[in-house]
């Protein structure tokens, strides 16, 4: 009888092994990377890469070996774009030595930069890319001059085609429209404002505004009929600001008003007084909207700042809102 009861319990076990080595196979959605080892005098890579489509992160197992004489200083991998953005691994990596005739086995992390333009716009990394390259630099111990070795990796065409389908949704970015002469009609208007020092400055580019040591910086995008915007403030002038929430808001020509959602995170200052921003104060400001936009790529919207940032005298700081020109990703 004991002898039955061991048998089932073996038995029992070697199935739950088996039904679990089974199921810890590969995400079905990831995207694999196809590469091939690299070598040199020094130093042989091979490289295995695998993309998470929900996380936007590449993980990366790396087998170095050194096939060269003398030990090596591993001191930097980093993962790069076909088009130069370069990202470091998100875990942590140390530079080590590798002596002569020995291996070893990295697994890094990276969340690449994919879009440098989308991200200055937006924030946001975008999509997983059709190419990267993983570099190792290295050095033989004792010496300064670093060497490398490159090993590329691309996905398969059906693989990739499939990613792109159900994963990559169009994107459209903001950026402040720079050429309807808002620098010289602000600058006129604050020197009739006794809290601003004169002479005031004031400058705008694509994404920030810089108003007499008032700094601004827009990230916003739209994506299935939601507005998103981080407007990042910081005071580095004499005066300060209160922020009228109900005054701040992102509209679009001939649609209807839709409800808004913005909340304030004070990085630095009196938590107290969240809607002050004082000397040395930085801010954050969530702005969250849901709208319709049947044409996002292509139509302008209106950034409405005018009343929302108010002086101690209860004047506002700025005397005109700001159009917001889109471009689709």
């Amino acid at each position: 009888m004991k002898l039955v009861i061991s048998l089932i319990l073996v038995a029992g076990l070697l199935y739950s092994c088996g039904h679990a080595n089974k199921n810890s196979k590969k995400n079905l959605n990831d995207l694999p990377y196809i590469s091939n080892p690299a070598n040199n005098q020094d130093i042989s890579a091979e490289l295995n890469l695998t993309g998470d489509p929900g996380r936007n992160e590449l993980s990366a197992q790396i087998k170095l070996t050194n096939s060269g004489s003398s030990t090596l200083d591993v001191r930097e991998i980093v993962l790069t774009t076909d088009e130069g953005v370069r990202s470091s691994p998100i875990n942590d990596f140390l530079p080590f030595q590798l002596a002569e005739g020995k291996d070893t086995a990295l697994n890094l992390t990276f969340n690449p930069t994919n879009d440098l333009k989308l991200y200055q716009m937006t924030g946001m990394q975008g999509s997983l890319k059709a190419g990267y390259a993983v570099t190792v630099s290295y050095n033989a111990h004792g010496q300064t001059n670093l060497a490398a070795i490159v090993i590329n990796a691309r996905p398969g065409k059906d693989e990739f085609i499939a990613y792109k389908k159900k994963y990559v949704k169009p994107v459209t970015g903001y950026s402040f429209n720079t050429r309807a002469g808002f620098n010289e009609a602000e600058k006129k208007y604050l020197t009739t404002i006794r809290d601003v020092k004169q002479p005031p400055f004031v400058y705008l580019s694509d994404q920030e505004i810089a108003v007499s040591g008032l700094n601004f910086r827009l990230k916003s995008y739209y994506r299935q009929d939601t507005l998103h915007a981080e407007i990042f403030v910081v005071n580095h002038s004499d005066f300060e600001v209160k922020l009228d929430t109900a005054s701040l808001d992102i509209v679009a020509d001939a649609l209807p008003a839709k409800s808004k959602t913005i909340s304030i995170e004070k990085i630095s200052g009196s938590q107290q007084y969240l809607s002050m921003i004082a000397k040395d104060d930085r801010i954050l400001i969530h702005f969250k909207k849901h709208v319709a936009i049947k044409s996002p790529g292509t139509q302008s919207l209106t950034f409405k700042l005018k009343k929302a940032f108010i002086l101690k005298d209860k004047k506002t700081l700025f005397n005109q809102d700001l159009q917001l020109l889109a471009k689709e990703f």
